[in-house]
């Protein structure tokens, strides 16, 4: 039997806690190390977001998950743009 786990709100806080830890540190190394690699940071997280979800979902749950992908990265981008004083509002469009 197959029971899921959930995490309380405490449990999912430290774990998304520890992925931004980490990748801040590797995104700040990038950044001193140069353009080129810093776009390489960019671009290696993803691809491997984008692999992570071809190898552990079926193709059923691959356009629900890129979906959330994709408001959390607007939402990332919105959350940054607005610290740094920028003015505007990302719109979604949704397609049924």
């Amino acid at each position: 039997m197959n029971q899921i786990n959930e995490m309380t709100k405490e449990e999912l806080q430290q774990r998304t806690k520890e992925i931004v830890d980490f990748l801040t540190e590797k995104n700040e190394e990038a950044k001193k190390a140069g353009i080129d690699q810093h776009g390489h940071f960019y671009t290696s997280v993803a691809f491997t977001l984008g692999s992570l979800i071809g190898f552990d979902f079926e193709p059923q749950g691959y356009g629900p998950m890129l979906g959330t992908m994709l408001d959390s990265l607007t939402d990332g981008l919105q959350t940054g743009a607005q610290s740094k004083g920028v003015k505007g509002t990302f719109i979604k469009v949704v397609r049924d």
